[in-house]
Order: C-alpha cells, then sequence, then structure tokens
C-alpha cells in the first residue's frame, strides 16, 4: 500500500497483550512516508516502542489530543498486505494481540527496543552508606552503583533469587535511583564494516610520491583509494597482506579507516542453476502425482493429506510438486518439524533447486535467520526450507505449502501466539489460491477426520521404494525377562543378541528412549524419600556425566546428596534410567562399537546433527542412541535394527493424546529400519505387552488404529469430534492464583449456562503444578462449535480487560496439544 498524506494519522498494534489498535499523529517530516506494513517508533506510557502499522486513517474524531510518531526505522513495509491479513485471522483464532501475531511473522531481534537504564542518586550513595534500608534494597543500591546504567533484566541476572522488582520500583520511587529511557537499537538489519578512505587533507603529490617510493604494496594500496573509499575485506582481496601497508599509511597520515554502516544484503547467484534429475516415480508415487499436478495447475486451493509408509518416497514427491509450481512461476513453502530433519532436507533441495532455497528455523543466529529472511523478501530465491516460523515466508505468488510429519506436534507454538503452523497455512493457502499437501507415515486423527469430513483430499502411498519390506516388529516382554532370565538390566537378552549380530554384519543400529539422563530419580530406600526440584513439582533427574541432579523443566541443578537430607540414611538409590544411563551399559556391553548419543544435552552446538548426518553415512557411528531427535525423517540405508528400549514412557503420560502419539512415535521409530536393501528388525522393550496399540504398530497397521481411537474419542467426547479452548493461571502466590482462577470460573459459569453444548471443566491443578516457582491451574472450555467458545471468550470480562489479572499471568490456548 502506497503511502498518503491525505491520511495524517496512523493505526499501530503492538507486540503486548492489548488487542486494541492504538492511533498517532504522523508529523510533518514524516507525512507521504508512512505505509501500512511499515515499523514505527512511538511514545507508549513512558516508553518508547517499536509499533507496526495496520492502517492509515484521514479523520481522528475523537476530543483526545494525540501523540506524534517519534521515528521511521523502515523505508518500505515490512509486512506485506496477504501476511497482514493472515496475522489479523490468526490473532482472532488464537486470542492474541494483533501486534504478537504480526512479530511471530517477523524474524527475531529485528524490532529496536526500549530499556529503562538505573544509576544511584546522592541519595541513593548516602543511603548505602548507612546501611539502614531493606536486605534487598541494599543489594540492589550496592550492584546498581557498580554497574552504573544497569537495567531491570542485568539486576535480576547479576543478583538472581535476591533480586526484587519492588523494591527497585520503591528505590526509584524515593529518589533513591534515577532512571533514563535509551532505545537499544537493533543490529539484525544492517552490519559494520570497517572501511579505509584517502584523508580529505593530503600532503603536495611530489610528497607523497617521496612517501610512498620504497613501498610498493603501499603505493598499490594507495592507488585504489583514490578512486574511492574500499572495505578492509575487499582490500584484502585485491592486495594480498594489505593489512600492513594500510597500517603504515595511517601513520603516514594518507588514510584514514573508520566503521561504515551498511544494511544487511544477501546476494544469491540464481544465473545458470539447473533443476537437478529427478528420481523415476513408482506406479504408485505417479498415481498420485497426477492427482497433486493438476491442483497445481489449475491454481486452485485443495488440501491433500498423502498417508505414505515410512521409505515410500513422500520426499520425491514434495520435490516434483515445487518443482511444478517453480515452472509456474511461483514460489514454495516446504516445512518440516525437527531442526534435526533440517540439514538433510536442505542437502536434498539444494541438490535438486541450487541456491534457490532460504533456510527458516530457530536453530540460526538472529543475523543468519534476518539474511535468510532478507533473501525472500528481496525475491532472490523461490523456496524457504523450514520449521513452524517457515508458515509465515514473505512470499508473493505463492503456489504450494508442502508439511511433512504434519502429524508433529512442534508445529503447535507453545508460547504467545500459540497458533498452529498446519491450520495457518491452510488459511494462508486459501487467499492465495494455492495448494497445501500435508504428508505423514502417522497422520493426525484431526487431519483424517478432515478427510472424512471431506474438507482434505486422501492420497496414500503404501509401499516402500523398491518394494522394500517394511520392518518386522516384535514385542520383548521386560516382565518375563526380568521374572523367568532374572535380567534387571536396560537391555534385553534378545535385543542385546540382535545387536552383537547386526555389529558383526557392518550393519548400524539405532536404540530410541525418550528420556534424557542417567536416573529418573533419586530416592532414600529407608525413609522413601525423593529428591525434587526446589522449583518445580518434578522429581530431579541424576545425570552421571557432570555428577549433578537437573531439572528438566528449569534448569535448577544440585549437587548429589552423599546421605539421604530426611533421614540421614547413608544409602541413596537411583531408580529409572535415561539415554546417558543407556549410552554407558552400551558401552559396557560392546566396547568396540563406535557408539553416538542424540539428545538435548549433546546438541547444543550448530553443527551436531550435521556431524550426525555425516558420521553415519559414513559408518563412523555403529549404534545411534537418542530422544524422539532420532525418530522423523531420517534415511539411513544402513540401519536394519531399531531398539525401543522403554516404549511405556509415552504411554504412562497423562493426556488423551498419549495413546496416539505413543502409537506415532513407535510407528516412525520402525520406520527407520530396513530402508536399504537389507530387510529391518524392530523390538519393542514393554512392561505393557497386551496394550491394543502394539498390536496396530507390530502389523503396521495405521488405519485400523485411527479406526479404533476414532471411536474412542468419539466416546468420550475429545477432539476432533469436539473443540477444545484451555485457559491457563500461572501466579508465583498460590493463594492469590487459586481466586484468580475461581474468580475467572465464576465469571465464564454465568455465560456457558445461557449456551447449549458448551462445557466449562475445571479449575483443576495442572499435571505439572509448580514450575519454575509459579503454581498453575487449567480451565477447560469444551463444545462442537468453536465461534461458540470464541463468542464466550469475547464477552468475558475478566478477559476484556488484561489489569484485571495484575501480577497474576492468564493465557489462552485454542485448540491445545498439551494440557500437562
Amino acid at each position: 500500500m502506497n503511502p498518503s498524506p491525505e491520511k495524517p494519522y496512523a493505526e499501530v498494534a503492538f507486540n503486548l497483550p492489548i488487542k486494541e489498535v492504538f492511533t498517532y499523529k504522523i508529523p510533518p517530516e514524516f507525512a507521504g512516508k508512512v505505509q501500512v506494513g511499515m515499523r514505527v517508533l512511538v511514545p507508549f506510557g513512558r516508553r518508547r516502542i517499536t509499533g507496526y502499522v495496520v492502517a492509515l486513517a484521514a479523520k481522528w474524531d475523537k476530543d483526545i489530543k494525540l501523540k506524534s510518531i517519534s521515528d521511521l526505522p523502515d523505508t518500505k513495509p515490512v509486512v506485506g498486505e496477504e501476511i497482514l491479513a493472515l496475522t489479523k485471522w490468526l490473532s482472532g483464532y488464537y486470542q492474541c494481540a494483533w501486534g504478537e501475531a504480526i512479530r511471530a511473522a517477523l524474524p527475531a531481534g529485528f524490532d529496536d527496543e526500549s530499556r529503562e537504564e538505573f544509576s544511584l542518586t546522592e541519595m541513593g550513595g548516602d543511603a548505602l552508606l548507612k546501611g539502614s534500608l531493606s536486605k534487598s534494597a541494599i543489594l540492589l543500591l550496592h550492584f546498581i552503583g557498580e554497574h552504573p546504567r544497569a537495567t531491570s533484566k542485568q539486576c535480576q541476572k547479576g543478583l538472581g533469587k535476591k533480586f526484587s522488582a519492588h523494591s527497585l520500583a520503591h528505590l526509584k520511587q524515593d529518589g533513591l535511583l534515577t532512571s533514563t529511557e535509551t532505545i537499544h537499537k537493533s543490529t539484525v538489519g544492517y552490519q559494520f564494516v570497517k572501511t579505509a578512505r584517502l584523508k580529505s587533507e593530503l600532503p603536495e603529490p611530489e610528497q607523497i610520491e617521496q612517501l610512498l617510493k620504497r613501498s610498493p604494496k603501499q603505493k598499490q594500496v594507495y592507488e585504489l583509494l583514490i578512486k574511492g573509499e574500499v572495505s578492509t575485506i575487499d582490500l584484502e582481496r585485491q592486495v594480498k597482506g594489505s593489512a600492513a601497508a594500510l597500517r603504515s599509511l595511517k601513520e603516514k597520515e594518507l588514510v584514514e579507516v573508520f566503521s561504515k554502516k551498511l544494511e544487511r544484503t544477501s546476494h544469491v547467484d540464481t544465473s545458470n542453476q539447473p533443476i537437478g534429475a529427478s528420481l523415476k516415480f513408482t506406479p504408485e508415487q505417479k498415481k498420485v502425482f497426477v492427482e497433486l499436478d493438476a491442483a497445481i495447475r489449475e491454481s486452485k486451493f485443495q488440501t491433500f493429506l498423502l498417508h505414505g509408509v515410512t521409505g515410500s518416497g513422500k520426499t520425491e514427491l514434495y520435490i516434483r510438486c515445487i518443482q511444478q509450481v517453480l515452472e509456474q512461476g511461483k514460489t514454495a513453502i516446504m516445512m518440516v518439524p525437527e531442526i534435526s530433519l533440517t540439514p538433510q532436507t536442505v542437502e536434498r533441495f539444494r541438490q535438486r533447486f541450487g541456491d534457490r532455497v532460504a533456510i527458516l528455523h530457530s536453530g540460526l543466529s538472529q543475523k543468519e535467520r534476518f539474511i535468510e529472511w532478507k533473501k525472500i523478501y528481496d525475491k532472490q530465491v523461490s523456496i524457504a526450507v523450514g520449521a513452524r516460523s517457515a508458515v509465515f515466508a514473505p512470499f508473493e505468488n505463492l503456489g504450494i505449502i508442502v508439511i511433512d510429519e504434519e502429524h508433529d506436534g512442534s508445529y503447535k507454538q507453545d508460547s504467545t501466539p500459540r497458533y498452529h503452523a498446519r491450520d495457518t497455512a491452510v488459511i494462508r493457502a486459501r487467499s492465495q489460491n494455492a495448494v497445501v499437501l500435508l504428508g505423514s507415515a502417522t497422520p493426525s486423527l484431526e487431519s483424517i477426520h478432515n478427510t472424512q469430513l471431506d474438507k482434505y483430499k486422501y492420497l496414500s502411498l503404501e509401499k516402500r521404494v523398491g518394494d522394500r519390506m517394511l520392518p518386522i516388529v516384535s514385542l520383548v516382554d521386560m516382565r518375563r525377562e526380568r521374572k523367568e532370565f532374572k535380567n534387571f538390566s536396560i537391555l534385553s537378552g534378545q535385543l542385546i543378541a540382535a545387536i552383537r549380530d547386526r555389529l558383526s554384519r557392518k550393519e548400524q543400529i539405532f536404540l530410541f528412549l525418550n528420556r534424557r539422563g542417567t536416573a529418573r530419580f533419586v530416592y532414600c530406600p529407608d525413609c522413601g524419600y525423593v529428591v525434587e526440584c526446589n522449583h518445580c513439582s518434578v522429581t530431579l533427574t541424576f545425570h552421571g556425566s557432570e555428577d549433578r541432579l537437573l531439572c528438566h523443566y528449569c534448569n535448577f541443578s544440585a549437587r548429589m546428596p552423599g546421605h539421604c537430607i530426611e533421614c540421614q540414611s547413608e544409602v541413596i538409590r537411583f531408580s529409572g534410567f535415561g539415554t546417558q544411563k543407556l549410552e554407558e551399559e552400551t558401552m559396557k556391553l560392546f566396547p568396540k562399537a563406535k557408539i553416538t548419543r542424540l539428545d538435548r544435552d549433546t546438541t547444543q552446538s550448530k553443527s551436531a546433527f550435521a556431524n550426525m548426518h555425516r558420521d553415519m553415512h559414513s559408518g563412523e557411528i555403529d549404534i545411534l542412541i537418542g530422544t524422539q531427535m532420532i525418530t522423523k525423517g531420517h534415511d539411513f540405508p544402513n540401519v536394519t535394527l531399531v531398539g525401543v528400549v522403554a516404549a511405556d514412557v509415552a504411554l504412562n503420560i497423562p493426556d488423551f493424546r498419549s495413546c496416539e502419539r505413543a502409537f506415532q512415535l513407535m510407528t516412525q521409530v520402525a520406520g527407520r529400519a530396513g530402508r536399504g536393501k537389507v530387510p529391518g528388525k524392530v523390538l519393542i522393550q514393554t512392561n505393557n505387552p497386551d496394550h491394543y496399540m502394539f498390536e496396530f504398530v507390530m502389523e503396521h497397521d495405521v488405519n485400523a488404529f485411527h479406526d479404533k481411537e476414532l471411536k474412542l474419542r468419539k466416546r468420550l467426547n475429545y477432539p476432533p469430534y469436539t473443540r477444545i479452548i484451555a485457559l491457563e493461571v500461572v501466579c508465583e502466590n498460590e493463594t492469590q492464583g487459586q481466586n484468580a482462577i475461581g474468580k475467572l470460573r465464576q465469571s465464564l459459569s454465568r455465560l456457558v449456562s445461557r449456551e447449549k453444548s458448551v462445557e466449562l471443566i475445571g479449575p483443576s491443578k495442572a499435571a505439572l503444578y509448580r514450575i519454575q516457582n509459579k503454581f498453575r491451574w487449567h480451565l477447560i472450555l469444551r463444545s462442537g462449535n468453536m465461534k461458540q467458545l470464541q463468542n464466550i471468550l469475547l464477552k468475558c470480562p475478566e478477559l476484556k480487560e488484561p489489569k484485571a489479572f495484575g501480577k497474576i499471568k492468564l493465557s489462552i490456548d485454542v485448540d491445545p496439544l498439551n494440557l500437562l
């Protein structure tokens, strides 16, 4: 949208939990420059913050004096009209502010930040010497005295648990501290480049000739700079060893070096990049592609669910569909759930499409992510590959959105805005007349239900490429292992024998355990005391490599106690096990094997996944041990054995989706075996072999599992047959939190009583009641009609007024995936 001098008012949305937009006056210096989709810096309360222009207005009828826009960081809109409309829908459906939705669509670290910096006043210095204040106030004054211009965040980081926001506010109010507001400029969008140029005042030419007479390299650099300023990097490219020459020229007062601020740009060579050779389709793939190709050619919105067994060639279909879209001059988004899948997917796409691919995922640094986003914004690439946030890639003329492993829970964001990328993609594609292709070996029940309602078109691939067999899946009853064979170790006799056999044949093995650490918890056998986190209602996990107890929710760590803290008994026992313990046991059993562990503890570096992929393909890994990171999408032809070490972990989670998730995990991890010429084998260790889920896993019968699970869901009135909105109250003070959730329930109860077929469930304490010293409660609204639920929330007075809950955090999760 073009700027309009006739519209002197801008409506601005903020990345704050406030649903209203605010109107600002456009000052004369920005007249005709402000456009919809631009960022603006505006006064908001006592601060200056970044907002997003969502509309321009010609009139302001209200009798209120308007504040003016302070600054305009952009020369053109950063959010296009299409993404603006998408974020508007997202804010309405997922019950968040429009500004929060816009912020989610932009790269992290993009906006300037307003910071309040604190310094000690003379009164504050005197008070510190007298020492008559509270302990927390003295600590704050002392810290700010040593760190002038410290922000609240820096104080909190420096003082840890001793920090008090209440004390900070009072010290400022009493005049012991003074504060100034500064704008911290984001450096994501630009970079500083060291640049050399000739000085403005130079000696006479004869004198310069004399100074450079014995230095040919200095003369070469000087002559280059006569043509204009050059970055030191470019200078080094043109004149090797120019750094020393530049230093000498500076000493001779002929040259100066300065930092030049430049907008970050991305350069992609898209010339002469032929599309790589396609693989030959199987008859099944060809049949599926004909249907997809017809929809792409018609440029007609349609959503397809591609249900293909593991190894059936879904990725080749994705690539061929994207190829068709590019041939029409359109663009494509390819979404994958995990960062771990991205290196392999990017490699395949780069082999086929060269540098036409941009990568968007959270594993990149803020600057790297901005550069990838800029490639798309500047129309230098045609394909975006990435995780959840790739759904907002700023493409125009979108032809297809592909979502691989569409069932995966990581497509749902667990913080505001709590959007689901799959459902957001469908809405975006509808507005663009684009095709949506959802792919999975284990589709979600929601997507299967949508095919039954004819919202999605069902396609299937029932055979592996090359007619390779699906792996043979067997159950190992760990109760019998202990009772009959007196085997109390982590690995069963069957699995140990199978590993030994595969190693002797130079084949590779996956061992899957969805739990980190060495021991799940530490307890005293005499009094039953269990070591718990000081800040969360969970047990601490023992990590043997660090010899410490860690909380997997708040990262609290403690030393391993030498005796029971409760009864002083000297005997401390470990219960349960995680990937660290499994790694130790496997190393003892197979000392000559090359063993690698892949979990959150071992994947801190960006290169961890790429290194693992390289080592697996080169045969540098014999046994790969991992959590769910290893279950999806990986294609290693030499993996012929998969061991599921503790299948019951996923089944025992108190959530109505736990059986569906466990089935998906088992089927996906089983699918890693036998993708090459050698048939695969899967051994699943369980204490509950009679559970109905295992029967379907062993038979690879996804459709029969769906039928059974959908019947159960319908009988119990659970999604996908009903819709759910979860409201969560989080508070540091337990009593205040209980009062707030009670008040909210009363208000919602009155509204629900007027509606038919709407249920209000709760309030109840969350399964994980305390996390990071904060208590959590849940309320659930359930109905067959989402609009009914949305209307109830819109009418609720407590939800209309953001200040109603004060310091209590209230979050709304529409279509929640996690009710823990």
